[in-house]
């Protein structure tokens, strides 16, 4: 384990579709963090990557997780990160009042997609999300902005790829 921060913790919310980058940008530039992946949590309590029927456990389980890291992130000096496509205002509304009842300061790490990236890099995994699922997921994706509290925004733009 690497040594903890020396400064205040942050909680890093990741905003994306499926096949954004959300995870491999959190292993390579959140590595030092403390990670909580819904699609972790369905594996680990289901053994599959989606159920319906289990995902309101899911989410207690995912969200039960997540607040006791954010409680302990100050005593610990830890960031903290959430692996999730978090794409509508609404649902980021409820992971910033948590974050904001600690004091810390949550920064949106926004990875914007093209669709077609996001399909191709999508049907490379296995499981791989429905293609239908992901441009559901892209049409009602709603940007961050600072105006929801964000202490900042990071904006990650994946390039077209040439095919």
């Amino acid at each position: 384990m690497t040594a903890p921060l020396t400064a205040p913790p942050r909680f890093y919310l990741l905003v994306g579709i499926p096949g954004s980058g959300k995870t491999t940008y959190a292993r390579r530039h959140l590595a030092d963090a403390l990670r909580v992946s819904l699609d972790d949590v369905r594996l680990m309590l289901t053994g599959v990557a989606f159920d319906p029927a289990f995902e309101p456990y899911v989410v207690a389980a995912a969200h039960a997780a997540l607040g006791a890291l954010l409680r302990r992130a100050a005593r610990w000096r830890r960031d903290v990160v959430l692996d999730a496509t978090n794409i509508t205002r609404q649902r980021r509304r409820y992971y910033l009042a948590i974050a904001a009842r600690r004091a810390i300061p949550t920064v949106a790490v926004y990875l914007r997609c093209p669709l077609d990236v996001a399909l191709v890099r999508n049907r490379q995994r296995s499981p791989a999300v429905p293609d239908d699922v992901v441009c559901r997921f892209h049409a009602a994706l709603e940007p961050p902005t600072l105006d929801e509290g964000f202490a900042a925004i990071y904006e990650v733009v994946t390039a077209r790829t040439s095919a």
